[in-house]
C-alpha cells in the first residue's frame, strides 16, 4: 500500500517499459503529483529512476492480489501492461477504489466492468493511447461536426525513420501486441453493419506529407466505435513501410503466429512463442534509433446541405533531447493528458469510459491536443465544405 503524500496526489504507472517510462517522466515534472512506477523487472525500474524523481516498486503486476494491495489509497493508476492482463489490471484497480487510465490492447471489452466501477465510485478510461484513444476522441468530434456523417477512416502506425531489410519495422510498443494486430479478426462497419474481416487485408498505399508513400491494411482498431458512433461506413488501418504486410501474411499463413501447441521431436511448443523469441530482438530499437508516428482521422458527410470533409493529421518524431521515441510520446502523453482530466475533475462520472466519450465532452479533445502541443507533438485540423 502506498502511503499518503500530503497535499500531493499519488499516481502510479503500472509498467516501466518504453511507454510506461515516458509516462513516468512526464508526470514526474508536475510538482503537485507524487509519482510511483511499478514493474516486475528491476532493470526497467532502474532506468526510470535514473531519469525521473519517482518511487519504484518491484512487484508482480500479474498478481491481482498484489496489485490491489499496491493501489489501495492511490488517486490514479495508469496501466501500461501487456494486453493479456489488461482486463484484470483494470478490474483490480476498480476493486481497490483507484481511478485508472489504461492503454492495453486487450481483446475483451472493458465496459463489462462499468457496473462495478459505478458501484465503487471509480473513473476508468480504457483504450486511452494514441490509437485507440486519441483517434476515438477525434472520430467523435469529426462525426459530430456534420449533420450527417457518412464515412470515417482512421489510419495510424509507428515506423522506424530508416527502413532496414527484411522487416522494415521496429516495435514501438509491446511486440506481442503487434502480433495481436496481425492475427486478431478486424471489425469494420459497412452499410451500418459490423463486418468481420481478416487482419492485414485490404492493402493500399497512401502518401503522407513529410514521410512518403506507406502501406495501410485493416486491423481491429475501431473497437468501441463500432457501437458508439452511428456512421454507416467505418474502418481502421495500420500503417507500415511497403512490403511489411506481405511478409507478415506469409508468417501468419505458415503458422508462425499460431498459439496451438505443436509437437516437434517429442517437444511441445507454441509456434508464436518461438517466433517471438526469434523476431522480437530484431524488432527492438537500438539506443538512439529514430521513429515516426503517423495518424490520419478522416470523416466525410454533409453539413448545411453541403458535402464536406473533416480531417486530423497527426505526426510525431523521435525526440533526441529526451531519448523518447515518438510512439512512447504519442501514446504515453495522450494517456497522461487523459489522466489530467480525471485529476482536475473534468472527468468525474464513475464508470468505465471509452475514449470517444471524452470526445463528446466540450473542450476535452482541445485540452488533450494542447497538452500534446506543449510537448512538441503536432496535429493539423482541417474542415472543408464544397461550394
Amino acid at each position: 500500500m502506498i502511503e499518503s503524500s500530503g497535499n500531493r496526489k499519488n499516481v502510479v504507472v503500472l509498467g516501466a517499459g518504453m511507454i510506461g517510462s515516458a509516462m513516468a517522466q512526464d508526470l514526474a515534472a508536475r510538482e503537485q503529483l507524487q509519482v510511483h512506477v511499478a514493474d516486475s523487472r528491476r532493470e526497467n525500474l532502474d532506468r526510470v529512476v535514473e531519469k525521473a524523481p519517482v518511487h519504484a516498486h518491484h512487484v508482480d503486476l500479474g498478481d491481482p492480489v498484489v496489485l490491489k494491495k499496491l493501489l489501495k489509497g492511490c488517486d490514479l493508476a495508469i496501466g501500461a501492461l501487456p494486453s493479456v492482463i489488461g482486463l484484470q489490471t483494470v478490474k483490480a484497480s476498480i476493486e481497490s477504489g483507484c481511478n485508472i487510465v489504461d492503454i492495453s490492447f486487450m481483446s475483451e471489452d472493458a465496459r463489462v466492468l462499468d457496473p462495478l466501477a459505478r458501484e465503487r465510485g471509480v473513473v476508468a478510461v480504457t483504450d486511452a493511447g494514441v490509437a485507440p484513444g486519441l483517434s476515438n476522441m477525434m472520430a467523435m468530434v469529426a462525426a459530430a461536426w456534420f449533420d450527417t456523417c457518412q464515412r470515417l477512416e482512421i489510419a495510424v502506425g509507428g515506423l522506424p525513420a530508416i527502413r532496414r531489410w527484411p522487416f522494415d519495422y521496429k516495435a514501438g510498443f509491446a511486440p506481442w501486441d503487434v502480433l495481436e494486430e496481425y492475427t486478431r479478426p478486424a471489425r469494420v462497419v459497412e452499410d451500418g453493419r459490423v463486418v468481420i474481416k481478416e487482419a492485414l487485408s485490404g492493402l493500399k498505399l497512401i502518401d503522407v506529407p513529410e514521410v512518403g508513400t506507406i502501406e495501410s491494411f485493416i486491423t481491429d482498431g475501431l473497437r468501441s466505435l463500432t457501437d458508439t458512433l452511428k456512421v454507416p461506413f467505418m474502418e481502421e488501418r495500420t500503417l507500415r513501410w511497403p512490403g511489411h504486410a506481405a511478409l507478415m501474411k506469409i508468417f501468419r499463413e505458415t503458422g508462425f503466429f499460431s498459439l496451438d501447441p505443436l509437437n516437434v521431436n517429442g517437444q511441445t511448443l507454441r509456434p508464436r512463442d518461438v517466433t517471438a523469441a526469434l523476431l522480437f530482438p530484431k524488432w527492438t530499437f537500438a539506443e538512439g534509433e529514430a521513429d515516426i508516428t503517423v495518424m490520419q482521422v478522416r470523416a466525410w458527410g454533409k453539413k448545411n446541405g453541403k458535402a464536406g470533409e473533416f480531417t486530423f493529421d497527426f505526426l510525431d518524431r523521435y525526440d533526441a533531447a529526451t531519448g523518447l521515441r515518438s510512439m512512447s510520446r504519442s501514446t504515453g502523453f495522450t494517456a497522461c493528458a487523459i489522466a489530467n482530466l480525471i485529476l482536475d475533475g473534468t472527468l468525474s462520472q464513475p464508470g468505465v469510459h471509452a475514449p470517444e466519450a471524452l470526445g463528446a465532452k466540450a473542450g476535452a479533445l482541445d485540452a488533450v491536443l494542447d497538452y500534446l502541443r506543449a510537448r512538441g507533438i503536432r496535429c493539423h485540423v482541417t474542415q472543408q465544405l464544397q461550394d
